[in-house]
């Protein structure tokens, strides 16, 4: 859509064909996701974390708004993370992995060069990898009950946070507030796929991402729709609903296009999807229609 249709149409007002006037409500906190490994730049390993987090901060009323890869080097850790905090539509900024044991685990010292803060060895942290190592010892998978260097490193993070509960690893979570007026948070998280998503499940979702709502999609399939029909009736439903998304989705499995309508508002999107409907040209309506995600 032209930048400029759309704004005509806030000037204007809603269509006759809209039926309900735009939704007036704040906009969603959003989400700023920022990935660590070289690894994963190399093509070794994919990234299953970005995907999880955006399925559950959807949900949660947290939208993610951007997902940067970036590897190991502290620089370009830190880098990443100073766009994330500089970027005033972030409410929450997590980083996940490089916060273990080996060398190449620098996001700690990266975050704390990003901030401005000294890296320090966190009593909190410590205290909990020493519980762990006990309790490893007691079951003879490690040979002391003293942390080694390597345990002790993990550790080492930027002054000034909360510690976070880790069931499934060693190496600490870390919350740091960025600013309490604006009620914006930083969190560095484990890029353990197991370790990530507790963390995230157990911890992040309930204690942080708790006070939004989420948004109403409805999906609809066209079983056999070209997708190029469906591209002015798109337009037009954009320009009489600025306040609802919609995407199209091609078929990758099966023969059925895809449409997907999204927005704050349940009543606007439900409209929004009899509007496109009507838009439809020829006698051709969806195969079926679902409201998949509504909280």
């Amino acid at each position: 859509m032209v930048p400029g249709d759309r704004e005509q149409c806030r000037r204007a007002g809603p269509t006759r064909a809209a039926g309900l006037a735009p939704s007036e409500v704040m906009p969603l906190p959003e989400t700023i996701l920022i990935i660590v490994g070289d690894e994963l730049l190399g093509g070794f390993t994919t990234d299953l974390n970005g995907a999880l987090a955006a399925r559950r901060l959807f949900e949660a009323g947290y939208p993610v708004r951007r997902i940067e890869m970036v590897g190991d080097a502290v620089d370009d850790i830190a880098a990443a993370v100073r766009r994330a905090i500089d970027d005033p539509s972030a409410a929450r900024v997590i980083v996940s992995g490089g916060i273990g044991p080996t060398p190449d685990d620098r996001t700690h010292q990266a975050v704390a060069k990003a901030l401005g803060r000294e890296l320090v060895e966190d009593p909190a942290a410590l205290s909990r990898i020493e519980s762990m190592v006990v309790r490893m010892y007691a079951a003879g998978w490690v040979a002391s009950a003293t942390p080694t260097p390597a345990n002790r490193r993990m550790a080492r993070m930027a002054a000034g946070g909360r510690i976070l509960d880790n069931r499934r690893g060693m190496a600490p979570p870390l919350a740091i507030e960025l600013e309490a007026a604006r009620d914006r948070w930083l969190f560095v998280l484990p890029g353990v796929p197991r370790e990530f998503e507790a963390v995230l499940d157990e911890v992040l979702i309930p204690g942080y991402f708790a006070s939004s709502r989420a948004l109403t999609v409805v999906e609809s399939r066209y079983p056999g729709a070209i997708e190029a029909d469906l591209a002015e009736p798109m337009r037009r439903l954009e320009m009489e609903f600025p306040d609802v998304a919609i995407g199209s989705y091609p078929p990758q499995r099966g023969r059925n296009l895809i449409i997907r309508l999204r927005g704050e508002d349940p009543e606007r999107v439900r409209a929004a999807e009899r509007r496109l409907g009507e838009l439809r040209p020829g006698p051709d309506r969806p195969f079926s229609s679902d409201e998949v995600q509504r909280r």
